[in-house]
C-alpha cells in the first residue's frame, strides 16, 4: 500500500518473534522449516478530521469506514473513562457524551461526512412507507421498538460479514431517549420529574445494516428503492442482552462471546457463549433471530448463581478469532479465544489471566471449550484493545497481537492501570490440548509519549490483507469461507513488509489511573496509528 500519509515522529519498531517451533508432520520427523522473524512498527498518522470515538460500532467498505454509536467528547472532554465513583444511574455515563452521528470516514483523504441518526430514522420511515399498507411499512411501525438505541449506545457487539452487512448487538445507554432528547442540559438538571427516564440499561437489540448503503447516506447520497428496502433489519433477543462482549460469525452461525447485562443498579454476566442464526425477511424488517443452546461450564448461565461459579464470567477483555486443526475430521476449523477480561467473582476487582478457547465444532471431554490454566497474561492487556491475529502456515503458529490499553502488569488484585504495553502471543494450531504462550512483552508500543492509548480502540485491517480460509458446508455445498485471521504467508508474500491496518479511536488517558473523564484525566480519542508488519 502506498504510504501517502503524513507521519509524526513515533515510528517504534518491535522485535516480535525470535524462535518459533515448526509443525509436527506426524511421521516422527520434523520438516525443515525456515523460522520467520516478525517485526511490528506503529506510526502515528497525522489526521485532522477523524471523529473522536470510543466503544463504537464500525465497519468498512472499500476505503471508507462506517462509524456510529459510542461515546465522544463534548463539554470539556466527557468521553474517556467513565466516572468510577459516580452514581451509575445518571452521573457516571453522561448522556451528552453519547455520539449521535453516523460517520463515513476516508483515512487516505482524511475526509469525514456525517448525518444525525434522527435523519436516518426519519428517512427510513419515509422511504419504507411510500405505501403505508405495505408489509414493510407495517413491520416498521409494529411493536414497541426504539431504534434510537442502535445508534446512540456505548460498547455494542459488532461484526461484519462477507456479504457487506454489519451486525450490531446489545450495547449500553439511557433507558429513555425521550428524556435524553428533550433535556440536553443534563449538567444542571438534578430534579427530573421521572427518575426512571434517567436509568441506564443494556439493550436487547439485534440489527443488521447494509454497510455500503449506510456510507452513502452518511455522505448524503441518494439510495434507490431497492437499497432502502435492504438497508435495515431488526430483532430482539433476551438471551443476547450484552455489553462489553464480542460477536463472531463462523459459517452460518454467529457467536456472542461474554459481556454482561448491566443496568443502573444491577449486573448479570452472560457466563456463556451464545450461538444464534438469522433468517432475514425480504418483505419486512424482521431479522429472524434464533438463539441456540449456550456454550458454558454451568448448566444454567442465566441463573444469578452462575456469576459466582463460571469461568465464562468475562467482559471487556480481548476476545479474538482463532483456529485449530481438527484431527478427527482432518481440517482446520474456526474457534474464538478469551485472553484476559474482567472480573473474577468477588469484591477485589481481579482480572482473568488464563486463556479460554471455545471450539463449537469439536467436543473434548464433552466440552466445547478448553480452559488453558497454564497460560498467564500477567495482568497485561486485560481490557479490550486494538489487536489482530495472523496465521503462519510454515510453522502452524497463530500470532495474536494485543496493543496497549488497560493492564499494567502489576501483580495486584486492584483494578489495573492504563499502559502502552503490548503482547505477542502464539499458539500451535496442531497441538492438543490447545495452549498459548507469550513470545514477547512489548513496551511503549505507541512510542515515547506520556499519554496512554489502545483501550477500546479498534484495529481496522487494510484492504490488501488476505484472510485465512476454512471449509464449510452450506446447503450441501462445500465452500471456503474467509476467517478474521490474516494469512501471513500469502499477505506478505515476497514483500518484506505490509501495512496490516490502522488502530483507531478508543480512550486516550492522561494518567495511568485517571478514575474519570475530563481535562487531565481521559477522553475519547481520534488518533490513528498505522500498523506495519515486517518479515525477516
Amino acid at each position: 500500500m502506498k504510504k501517502i500519509y503524513t507521519f509524526l515522529s513515533v515510528g517504534l519498531v518491535l522485535l516480535l518473534c525470535t524462535a518459533c517451533p515448526g509443525p509436527d508432520n506426524h511421521s516422527g520427523d520434523k520438516p525443515d522449516v525456515t523460522i520467520q522473524t516478525y517485526k511490528v512498527s506503529i506510526d502515528s498518522v497525522s489526521t485532522a478530521n477523524a471523529p473522536a470515538l470510543q466503544s463504537f460500532a464500525h465497519a468498512t467498505s472499500g476505503a471508507d469506514w462506517l462509524l456510529f454509536a459510542g461515546r465522544t467528547n463534548q463539554d470539556s472532554l466527557i468521553g474517556g473513562l467513565h466516572n468510577l465513583s459516580a452514581n451509575y444511574a445518571d452521573k457516571s455515563f453522561i448522556p451528552r457524551s453519547y455520539n449521535q452521528n453516523i460517520y463515513a470516514y476516508n483515512l487516505a483523504e482524511d475526509k469525514v461526512s456525517s448525518i444525525n441518526y434522527t435523519s436516518f430514522l426519519d428517512d427510513l420511515k419515509v422511504n419504507l412507507c411510500k405505501d403505508p399498507s405495505s408489509e414493510m411499512c407495517q413491520s416498521l411501525s409494529n411493536g414497541d421498538y426504539d431504534f434510537t438505541s442502535i445508534f446512540v449506545n456505548s460498547n455494542p457487539l459488532v461484526t461484519q460479514d462477507d456479504n457487506g452487512y454489519l451486525y450490531v448487538i446489545g450495547g449500553y445507554g439511557p433507558k429513555s431517549f425521550e428524556y435524553f432528547e428533550e433535556t440536553p442540559n443534563w449538567k444542571n438538571d438534578t430534579t427530573a420529574t421521572d427518575k426512571k427516564k434517567q436509568e441506564y440499561i443494556t439493550y436487547n437489540q439485534v440489527a443488521r445494516l447494509n454497510i455500503a448503503s449506510m456510507i452513502k447516506l452518511a455522505k448524503k447520497q441518494t439510495l434507490s428503492d431497492a437499497e432502502w428496502s435492504d438497508v435495515f433489519r431488526y430483532d430482539t433477543a433476551t438471551a443476547l442482552v450484552s455489553t462489553g462482549g464480542e460477536v463472531f460469525k463462523m459459517g452460518a452461525t454467529f457467536y456472542v462471546a461474554g459481556g454482561h447485562n448491566f443496568t443502573s443498579n444491577s449486573q448479570k454476566y452472560l457466563d456463556a457463549v451464545y450461538p444464534f442464526s438469522v433468517s432475514p425477511s425480504e418483505t419486512t424488517i424482521s431479522l429472524g433471530v434464533s438463539v441456540s443452546t449456550p456454550i458454558s461450564d454451568v448448566s444454567d448461565p442465566t441463573d444469578s448463581v452462575a456469576d459466582n461459579n463460571s469461568i465464562f464470567r468475562r467482559r471487556d477483555g480481548p476476545v479474538v478469532p482463532s483456529m485449530y486443526y481438527n484431527e478427527t475430521y482432518k481440517k482446520m476449523e474456526q474457534s474464538l479465544t478469551f485472553y484476559g477480561g474482567v472480573f473474577k467473582p468477588g469484591e477485589d476487582l481481579q482480572a482473568w489471566n488464563d486463556a479460554l478457547y471455545v471450539h463449537p465444532d469439536w467436543a473434548t471431554g464433552n466440552k466445547l471449550y478448553t480452559n488453558d490454566t497454564a497460560y498467564n497474561q500477567n495482568n497485561y492487556n486485560v481490557y479490550a484493545c486494538g489487536n489482530f491475529v495472523g496465521f503462519d502456515s510454515d510453522t502452524n503458529l497463530l500470532h495474536t497481537f494485543l496493543l496497549g490499553g488497560i493492564g499494567d502488569g502489576k501483580p495486584s488484585s486492584a483494578l489495573s492501570g492504563f499502559s502502552n504495553t503490548g503482547l505477542h502471543i502464539t499458539m500451535d494450531v496442531q497441538k492438543q490440548p490447545m495452549q498459548s504462550a507469550i513470545v514477547d512483552t512489548l513496551k511503549n508500543v505507541f512510542g515515547n509519549t506520556s499519554n496512554f492509548y489502545g483501550a477500546e480502540s479498534i484495529l481496522i485491517k487494510n484492504e490488501s490483507s488476505i484472510f485465512s480460509k476454512v471449509p464449510y458446508e452450506v446447503n450441501g455445498k462445500k465452500i471456503m469461507e474467509n476467517t478474521e485471521i490474516i494469512d501471513l504467508k500469502t499477505t506478505i508474500g515476497t514483500k518484506s513488509e505490509i501495512v496490516i491496518g490502522h488502530i483507531y479511536g478508543g480512550i486516550e488517558s492522561y494518567e495511568s489511573n485517571p478514575g474519570t473523564y475530563g481535562k487531565g484525566k481521559s477522553a475519547a480519542s481520534n488518533r490513528v496509528w498505522q500498523v506495519t508488519l515486517t518479515k525477516e
